[in-house]
């Protein structure tokens, strides 16, 4: 590995995706769908890609299961930068992009950027403070997560008007791939898309060259096509 190619390793943050709830805690449910399903195919979905495009990425949790709080800020306290997925229920529309109050929000602006090209609806990106202290943020998980820059993204409202939409995967996958964008922005390297060639087919198809009442015309028949060099064999058919 050259110098290049190590200063662009150490330049790269190391990120962490952390998918909202699991286990016992639902999250938002509406409409028969439940809130942590969505945010651990998000989490996984944008960790593989990451990885895929040469960012370190990993997960707070690889499974349906039950995070508690310490666990799940003390995973992500260990990294540089983390996005906290979730989806949102109350009615609304758009996506929201929260930052801690500490943060400039230039990210999340970046965040807002590649939605809004990509043609997703955006409600806005926001900061929240602890009641009665100007000093704490409001939401735990940037709280307690230290130095770690944590962008926590809803993607929309499970209840909204474009529920429908929500639930066309392919529309979801588009939203992570905004995310993507935007990591990769943010960390100044290349964005590729997704590489979706199909390398088994699920369908084949069969050629028959010929139907015949004798057995040894078929077989002179197989014979032809193997001297062709085409693969052949005979199937026994009773009309």
């Amino acid at each position: 590995m050259n110098k290049s190619s190590i200063e662009e390793v150490c330049r790269v943050s190391r990120w962490i995706q952390d998918a909202g709830h699991g286990g016992k805690d639902t999250g938002a449910v509406k409409y028969g769908q439940n809130e942590k399903e969505w945010t651990l195919e998000a989490a996984i979905y944008v960790n593989e890609r990451l990885n895929e495009l040469g960012v370190s990425s990993t997960l707070t949790r690889t499974e349906d299961v039950t995070l508690s709080r310490d666990n799940r800020t003390e995973k992500v306290r260990e990294y540089d930068k983390a996005i906290s997925h979730h989806f949102n229920a109350g009615g609304g529309t758009g996506a929201e992009f929260i930052h801690s109050i500490y943060a400039s929000g230039s990210f999340e602006e970046i965040l807002k950027e590649e939605f809004q090209q990509a043609g997703y609806p955006v409600r806005r990106t926001f900061t929240r403070k602890y009641p009665n202290n100007d000093e704490l943020d409001y939401y735990y998980m940037h709280r307690e997560t230290g130095s770690t820059r944590v962008t926590i993204v809803e993607y929309g409202f499970l209840d909204g008007p474009n529920r429908d939409q929500l639930q066309e995967k392919n529309y979801r996958i588009g939203m992570y791939e905004s995310v993507i964008r935007a990591i990769c922005r943010e960390e100044g390297i290349a964005y590729k898309e997704k590489n979706n060639d199909i390398t088994s087919p699920e369908v084949l198809y069969r050629v028959i060259s010929g139907s015949f009442s004798k057995k040894e015309n078929a077989e002179q028949r197989v014979e032809d096509l193997k001297n062709a060099g085409f693969d052949a064999f005979i199937d026994r058919f009773e009309p």
